[in-house]
């Protein structure tokens, strides 16, 4: 009789909770910053993995619902950042999203060049398959003593920016070090810039030295690159950045601050 009952739950249990089908994304760490509808009913949630966007580099997450509440997994989703300064507009670096099955969202990144406040505001223009919306963000500055991004002017006379992607959360000892390069084509355009060549020395200001076995940055497409910091120790660090093209600096002593 026992055996029975076993088998008769496990039916009900198969006929009834194990067809249901699980629609909300894995999004374990990520908290919601805006959301908005378009025309043709889908919804787009705009999600982070910070409670606050901030000046930098800021990895962003869209997810584009359909009436059901069921993620739609072919969108063409396009992005663009826009900071409106009430005289004039323009935008910044942006990797653009794509859909990763594992957090069941697009995921992309955009470098704020400066906070929201009386300067400007901040949105989000998105396209969906076409459709335009968008989102109002808000960005605040870097942490206190931090510059994680930088523009300047090189040789050439072409505008760029470098933006710190690694590390976010410094640690004393060896760290990835991953910047993003980009130019500025025009106020609404930035490439990344590939095919340089960067060299860097770390400097702890407040204690006049600097530290050993660094590794400078290589290329590795998408205007990214890749190598090694070494922090000795807690601190302020600000990182001294030359970049070259074919042997002929175009830009030297550009720097970024770290503070952990």
């Amino acid at each position: 009789m026992n055996k029975i009952l076993t088998v008769l739950i496990l039916v009900g249990c198969s006929a009834l909770s194990c067809k249901k089908e699980h629609t909300e994304p894995i999004e374990s760490g990520l908290n919601q910053l805006a959301e908005a509808s378009i025309p043709d009913g889908r919804k787009v949630i705009l999600l982070a993995d910070k409670e606050q966007l901030r000046v930098g580099y800021q990895a962003i997450y869209l997810r584009i619902e359909d009436a059901s509440g069921k993620t739609d997994k072919q969108a063409d989703v396009k992005v663009t950042p826009m900071m409106d300064m009430h005289t004039m507009q323009h935008s910044s670096p942006v990797e653009q999203p794509v859909y990763v099955a594992s957090q069941d969202v697009y995921a992309g990144a955009v470098v704020f060049t400066m906070s929201s406040g009386e300067m400007g505001t901040w949105k989000l223009a998105v396209e969906v398959d076409g459709h335009p919306v968008d989102l109002d963000v808000t960005v605040a500055e870097a942490a206190a003593g931090n510059r994680p991004v930088s523009t300047f002017v090189g040789t050439d006379g072409t505008s760029y920016t470098i933006a710190l992607v690694q590390p976010q959360v410094p640690k004393t000892g060896m760290n990835d070090l991953e910047v993003l390069i980009s130019s500025r084509t025009d106020m609404h355009h930035f490439p990344p810039v590939n095919g340089l060549e960067v060299t860097f020395e770390p400097e702890m200001p407040s204690m006049g030295h600097g530290s050993p076995n660094n590794i400078d940055p290589t290329g590795n497409g998408n205007g990214r690159y890749r190598g090694k910091a070494n922090f000795t120790m807690t601190g302020d660090w600000r990182l001294h950045f030359t970049l070259k093209r074919n042997g002929e600096t175009i830009a030297e002593d550009v720097y970024l601050d770290i503070v952990f």
